[in-house]
Formats: C-alpha cells, sequence, structure tokens
C-alpha cells in the first residue's frame, strides 16, 4: 500500500473545501501516479492537468498511467510537451510541462472545463512554474472561483508556503522502503570527480542490486563511464540526460536484463518523478549544474554548485521505490548539514525578460502577480532594455504584436525574433529564413565546437551531428520548410545574430570587446578572429565575459533592419584631462559609440549645465572649493529632515548628486570654466531646496549661530552623526542656567566651555549640573592662571562678560 493512499480521504475532503492545498508527500509515496490517477477514476474532477517540472518524467509519467488504463497516451491520459501533443476529447488527466501550462492559460485563461491544476515537484521553483501559479492563482480570483490548484513535493517549505497562500497542508508520512546513508569524507573537495568511480566500485561490492549516481552533467558522466571500463561483465553502464534521444533515455529507465545489474550515470533528471527498476543504491556526488545569470553581460552561465539538502533528499528517494536502498554520499555528514535547506528559486537567480513579457501578454506587471519571491529592480530593468531591443515592447514599455507572436512561437525569445524577422525578410534577402533555421538548429543542439559561425554552419551542413539533425528536422518540420541540398549563405549570419543577440553587437576595445548593453568581454584563448566588430551568439566563462561563437560585423549595414538599435545624439562633456569641453554628435548603439565628429550644433547653456553636471555626479560637492556655511547648510537640512519628516523633504548628499539637475542645473549656465565652477559658492541653490516657510523653520530649529548672555553671535558646528557643537569662553555663558535646547529638543547640543585663552576646559551637554558640581575646580585653576577675569562663586546666576573684570 503506497503511503499517499493513507491520507487520501483526508486530502479529497481538504481540496473540495480550499481553493489551494498543499501536499507533501516523500519520495516513493505515490503522489505523482496513484494519486492524480486515483482522483481521475473516482470523478472528483472533471478534467485534471499536471504540471511535471521535466519532460523525460512527464513523458514516462504519461506513459505509466495510460498502461495502468490499459490504453495508449492520449485517451483518458493525455500528454502535452515540446514536439509532442497526445490528447483528445476523452482525455481527463493530461500531463504538461511547465512552458506548455502557460501557452494553456494565455490562450484561455479561464482554462474552460479544468477544475484541477498540480503543480509536482514544486521545490524546484522554475520561473515558468511560478509564472504558471501566478497566473493560475489570479484565474482562481477572478474568473474560476470553482478551480482547484494544489502544489506537491517531498521537500516543501511549507510553514512559508501555508502562510503566503493562506491554505492548509496535508503530510503523508513514511516512505515506501526504508533508505539507510553512507557519508563518504574526501581529502581533497577540489578532487571529488575522481574518487566517484572508487565509491561506485565499493558499493556494488557492498550492496545488491542497481545503482544511480548523481553527477552534476555530461562531462562528468563521460569521465566516469570511461572510469568504469572493468566493471564486472554482469554490470551494465548507462547514462541519462536531459538531451538524449528518447531511445537512449528509455533504454536508461528500462530494468536490467536477468542476472545483470545496472550503473545508470545521470544528471538531476532522474531527480524527481521518475522510477528506475532496479534501482536500490544511489551515489549522490552532492553536485549540480545551475544555470548563474550575469545581469551585467545578460549571459546565463552553467556553474557547478553543491545541492541543497532538499535535493539531496529528493535523490536519495530514488534508491526506496521499490525495495529498501540506500545512499552513499560524498562528504562529511557535518558538510551535508551545513548546505543551504532550499535551492534558490530561479526567479532571483536567471534572465526574467521572458517572464516580464508573459506578464504584459497577460495584462499584469510584474509587481501584479502572486510571486513567492520577487525579482530585483536590476533584473527588471536589465530585462525591460532587452525587451526593447527585441522589440517586443515599445519605448513606453507597452507588449507590441511582435512580442506577442514572439511568445506564442514556443522558443526562447531571442530565437523566436531572429525567426519571426527573417521570414518577414526573406523575400527582400533570400535564403535568411533557411540560414535562420539552420542557426537556431545549431544553437540549440549545443553541437558546435567551432568559434565562428559561418564556418560551424558549413560544417554541420556538410557533416552533421545526429542531435542537430535532430533539431533542424524539428524546425523544418514547424515551420513547413523543406530541406535544400544547396550551400547556405551565410553573408546574412551576422544580421541574424544581431536579431537574436542586440545586446551583444561588440565593438573592439584594446585587448577585448565593448558590448552594446555597456558590459566587457573577452575572446576564447583559441578564437583567431580580430575583427573592429562582433556578433556573438555564445559567451559564457569566468562571470559570462569570454566569447565562445561569433561572426564579423558590418554595424552599419544593421541599420536598415533594425533602425530602432541606433540613436542620433550630441554629445557634451568637460574633458578633465585636457580641461576642455568635447562637443560631439554621435551615432550609438546601445553603449557603442559608432561615428563621433565635431558637433554642427553651437554649444548652449544648457548643455554646458549638463556636462558640469556630469562632472557633479563624478565628484559630488567635493568638486566645489572648501565653504563651510554651505557645508554647514547641507548638513542642517538633511538633520531636518531625518528628526522631523514631517515638516521638511527629504534631503541627503546621494540624493542631491543625484537630482542635480532640478536644484543646481540652472545655477550652473553661465559657468564657462572649471576654475569658475570650483569657485561657485552652492549656498543659494541649496537653501532653493527647502520653500521660504521651511527656511525660516530651518533657521529657527536649527540656527547657524547661537546668541548667548554675553551678547555675542556664537557659530554652531553640526555634523550628521551626534550632536551640535558650541564652543564658547566660558564668561559668555554666565546665568545661563540650562543648555540651549535645538530642534525641538530632538538634536542634542555639545557645549565647549572654552578658557579666556580659547583653551577648552570642559565638555558638557548639562551646563546645569556642571555649575552645581566641577566648575569649582576649574574656577579655582582658572583665578590662578587668569586673576584679571571675573569668576564668580555663582556662575548660574552671574552676569556674562566678554570683557576682563577691571573693565565690567
Amino acid at each position: 500500500m503506497l503511503p499517499v493512499q493513507d491520507i487520501y480521504q483526508q486530502l479529497v475532503t481538504t481540496l473540495q473545501s480550499n481553493p489551494i492545498t498543499l501536499l507533501q508527500a516523500p519520495p516513493g509515496a505515490g503522489k505523482s501516479t496513484w494519486l492524480p490517477l486515483q482522483l481521475m477514476r473516482d470523478g472528483h474532477f472533471k478534467r485534471i492537468v499536471m504540471l511535471e517540472p521535466r519532460r523525460l518524467a512527464a513523458r514516462n509519467i504519461a506513459s505509466y498511467l495510460a498502461k495502468c488504463q490499459n490504453e495508449s497516451v492520449g485517451q483518458s491520459v493525455g500528454l502535452r510537451i515540446r514536439g509532442e501533443s497526445k490528447v483528445s476529447a476523452n482525455t481527463r488527466l493530461e500531463i504538461v510541462t511547465e512552458g506548455m501550462l502557460t501557452r494553456m492559460l494565455q490562450n484561455d485563461p479561464e482554462l474552460s472545463d479544468i477544475d484541477l491544476l498540480i503543480f509536482d515537484e514544486f521545490h524546484e521553483r522554475s520561473i515558468a512554474a511560478d509564472t504558471s501559479l501566478a497566473f493560475a492563482l489570479e484565474t482562481q480570483s477572478a474568473l474560476r472561483e470553482d478551480l482547484t490548484i494544489m502544489l506537491m513535493s517531498a521537500t516543501l517549505d511549507t510553514e512559508r508556503y501555508t502562510a503566503f497562500f493562506d491554505c492548509p497542508a496535508i503530510q503523508s508520512s513514511g516512505r515506501s522502503y526504508p533508505i539507510d546513508e553512507v557519508y563518504i569524507p574526501i581529502k581533497d573537495e577540489s578532487r571529488w570527480l575522481d574518487a566517484i568511480p572508487s565509491i561506485i566500485k565499493q558499493a556494488l561490492n557492498e550492496q545488491t542490486g542497481s545503482a544511480l549516481v548523481f553527477l552534476p552533467g555530461q562531462f562528468e558522466i563521460l569521465r566516469v563511464q570511461q572510469a568504469l571500463s572493468d566493471l564486472p561483465s554482469n554490470c551494465q553502464v548507462a547514462t541519462l540526460f536531459g538531451e538524449q534521444d528518447k531511445a537512449n533515455q528509455q533504454a536508461a529507465i528500462a530494468p536490467a536484463p536477468n542476472g545483470m545489474r545496472k550503473v545508470v550515470l545521470t544528471t538531476n533528471v532522474a531527480e524527481t518523478s521518475l522510477t528506475i527498476e532496479g534501482i536500490r543504491i544511489v551515489i549522490d556526488s552532492g553536485k549540480r549544474r545551475a544555470a548563474t545569470f550575469n545581469l551585467k553581460t545578460g549571459v546565463t552561465e552553467l556553474t557547478t554548485q553543491s545541492i541543497s539538502r532538499s535535493s539531496a533528499l529528493q535523490r536519495a528517494g530514488r534508491a526506496g521505490r521499490i525495495e529498501p536502498g540506500i545512499v552513499y554520499r560524498i562528504g562529511s555528514k557535518q558538510t551535508f548539514e551545513r548546505r543551504n535547506s532550499h535551492d534558490n528559486p530561479e526567479i532571483l537567480t536567471s534572465d526574467i525578460s521572458q517572464l516580464m513579457l508573459e506578464a504584459k501578454q497577460w495584462g499584469a506587471s510584474i509587481d501584479e502577480l502572486t510571486l513567492l519571491d520577487k525579482p530585483t529592480e536590476q533584473q527588471c530593468e536589465q530585462a525591460s532594455n532587452l525587451l526593447n531591443m527585441l522589440e517586443a515592447i515599445d519605448s513606453k514599455g507597452k507588449l507590441t504584436p511582435l512580442g506577442s507572436k514572439m511568445l506564442g512561437f514556443g522558443a526562447d525569445i531571442r530565437l523566436a525574433h531572429m525567426l519571426l524577422k527573417a521570414q518577414i525578410l526573406d523575400d527582400q534577402l533570400p535564403g535568411i529564413f533557411r540560414l535562420a533555421i539552420y542557426l537556431v538548429a545549431l544553437l540549440e543542439s549545443r553541437v558546435n565546437s567551432v568559434n565562428e559561425l559561418s564556418l560551424a554552419l558549413h560544417s554541420q551542413q556538410q557533416r552533421p551531428h545526429p542531435v542537430f539533425k535532430q533539431q533542424l528536422k524539428y524546425w523544418q518540420n514547424r515551420l513547413k520548410v523543406k530541406d535544400e541540398k544547396s550551400e547556405l549563405n551565410t553573408h546574412y549570419i551576422s544580421l541574424l545574430v544581431a536579431l537574436a543577440y542586440p545586446d551583444r553587437i561588440a565593438k573592439k576595445r584594446g585587448n577585448g570587446y565593448l558590448l552594446a548593453n555597456g558590459a566587457g568581454a573577452e575572446l576564447n584563448a583559441d578564437y583567431w578572429h580580430n575583427d573592429d566588430y562582433l556578433a556573438i551568439a555564445t559567451m559564457g566563462g569566468h562571470k559570462g565575459g569570454r566569447i565562445f561563437a561569433a561572426t564579423a560585423l558590418n554595424p552599419f549595414e544593421l541599420q536598415e533592419f533594425l533602425p530602432h538599435l541606433f540613436s542620433e545624439l550630441t554629445r557634451c562633456e568637460f574633458d578633465e584631462k585636457s580641461a576642455r569641453f568635447i562637443h560631439q554628435d554621435e551615432v550609438k548603439l546601445g553603449a557603442i559609440t559608432l561615428t563621433s565628429q565635431p558637433s554642427k550644433q553651437k554649444l548652449d547653456k544648457g548643455e554646458r549645465a549638463k556636462a558640469w553636471l556630469n562632472l557633479f555626479a563624478k565628484h559630488g560637492f567635493a568638486l566645489f572649493n572648501e565653504q563651510p556655511d554651505a557645508q554647514q547648510l547641507l548638513i542642517r537640512m538633511s538633520l531636518a529632515s531625518n528628526l522631523m519628516p514631517d515638516k521638511f523633504p527629504q534631503i541627503n548628499e546621494q540624493q542631491l548628486i543625484q537630482n542635480a539637475a532640478q536644484w543646481l542645473g540652472v545655477f550652473l549656465e553661465d559657468i564657462k570654466t572649471l576654475t569658475q565652477l570650483k569657485k561657485f559658492n552652492y549656498f543659494e541653490a541649496l537653501q532653493n531646496c527647502f520653500d521660504w516657510q521651511q527656511q525660516t523653520a530651518l533657521k529657527a530649529l536649527l540656527p547657524l549661530r547661537l546668541t548667548v548672555p554675553s551678547g555675542s553671535n556664537i557659530k554652531i558646528e553640526y555634523q550628521l552623526d551626534g550632536p551640535a557643537k558650541l564652543s564658547v569662553r566660558m564668561q559668555e555663558v554666565y546665568g545661563l542656567t540650562s543648555t540651549p535646547m535645538l530642534a525641538n529638543g530632538k538634536l542634542p547640543l555639545l557645549m565647549e566651555l572654552l578658557s579666556p585663552g580659547k583653551r577648552s576646559l570642559q565638555l558638557t551637554q548639562d551646563l546645569a549640573h556642571f555649575w552645581a558640581s566641577s566648575y569649582r575646580d576649574v574656577q579655582k585653576e582658572m583665578k590662578g592662571r587668569y586673576p584679571k577675569h571675573f569668576w564668580p562663586d555663582d556662575p548660574a546666576n552671574s552676569v556674562a562678560t566678554n570683557r576682563v573684570k577691571s573693565k565690567m
């Protein structure tokens, strides 16, 4: 009996009475197979759609459930993945992958006839799953109160999710079979891969049954496979990863032949929702290949990272699906326990341009979506810039008709833009559409090892890699383009790359390149090009800044087809090295300056002021000569805004630098030289940031000077952190019984009492206490040193003076 069967009735009742429910059940509990099938058979829901994050798992679950029904896929149990759709009018349970569910929601926001959505393995938190869930929640609240949503995983962050979604959680305790744990510490963590083959052999000697070995990627799988050539003859080695063809994947999943044992080397494609018969040993490297997005370069780079504890539990669960199992973990138990509890969600570490475009198509902004985690402002800015370059949104951020077509294309939005534009341009540029299909096949197959893209395409046309052939056939069939044997017209390849990767158009700069998005890049060590301009398709390496596949580019040939990438502007700036103004007319492509020549326009006051403002943005207030009164005014205004925000607007140095055009710009228009600028007194300009009433209030609450009992007007020194300071000779504050108050008592005043020779005698914030206590010691010393001055016994009730005693 499967563990999930014990809580089935409770779960059904909960689903029928709540819009959203969480189900936490361990690997092997039956949540991905027995549960959805039973819900369908019992007729609790008319039509169920279950989202599976991985295509391999989706295909196998659909096949298994159809087999349980004694049917083929496409009857009561359907399947919808990229390039494969098997559904019919009789389908009541449909297994879909993430992108498919998003498309279903975009095409039919009401999800007609669907009354239960299941998000399986929700702990993986892909952007696509987060997007689909956000749309589904909006559909549920605005259009379909009868739509039920269930989130499932073995390792949900239950406490957080129940609080966020305000929903119940059902837990299925127990695993189908127990799993033992073995930890294998290694001396040198950097050589973990070298340790894997011997650990596999150890596990095979110590245990019975077949083994599943988790490795980060194909490179590691190949290394380990080569090291296992001396296994006993009854041990069969198989590989399993996402890019494999269906036949090899099914061979890896199939049970070992009678009398044989199997060692399956896999990536995390086998981590969830997949049962490989005969597996009772899991060997976990503790590593995975994860996408890391570099905001600066706009490149997503795959890096090897340690997995979280929740992922490790998912992997271990593969061992206990059909009998008691065991997991061998690389590293100590202490190291394991120091790992993060859950992996970071993709939405915080990835390019969110697809999400932003999906949201615009949905009719919402990202901020309006119900998302467990929100992307940062920097992510949103980067995505918006890219979508504008891809013509998916206009200058006002509105979705364009082309952007809408790109979303429905079922491909990466960069490649969708390239294919759609190439199709439009084919009459004008014959052969460009065919070339675009070849280029998409090359980029998606990831089999290219040639840095020059035109050579790579010719190579694949002459001796195609099987994966390339598969991708090419897929796109030719989908776009209804017949295969031709004629040579490709690679003249248009730079235009195609620019259509897909406009942010990666690059100009030579020193030993490297400047990208259109403002980032720097360098050539791969064995790249032999030295062109002034490149169109880059593939980047990676350290911080995503290394060029791996590109082609030479003439940027001016792009202007006819991608005019929106180009801008004409007049640049006016002060060059500090030459101490003169630079006034140039320029043509730019993003951050790249294509042409620059002396401006034909007369330099006007406004442009000159902008140049000075740019200099001020670079240096801040240090640009000006020292101006104590202006500097004190800035501090006083900042203090006023912090201490009394209800009376004064927010003012601080950084904000003033950022908004200098608003308060400083007009004062700089008549300044013609750097010397004049340095001497400029910014007191008046700064003062005008407060209106007349606020200026009056500032003088009263935080005065620049304070009149003391002697009649002298003494300057106060303010600071941003700590009390204000008043340095005054002691005789001038006789008769003052308490410390003066600033800002209605909100800012303390530190009084520095000075001798007649202006040497510091006492620091106090409580003048009354000083008169009554330590003044006696000061009086005794000062009478001897300054006998002609007045040192009364009762200073609090004496007359202040700024003269010597004989002149009183």
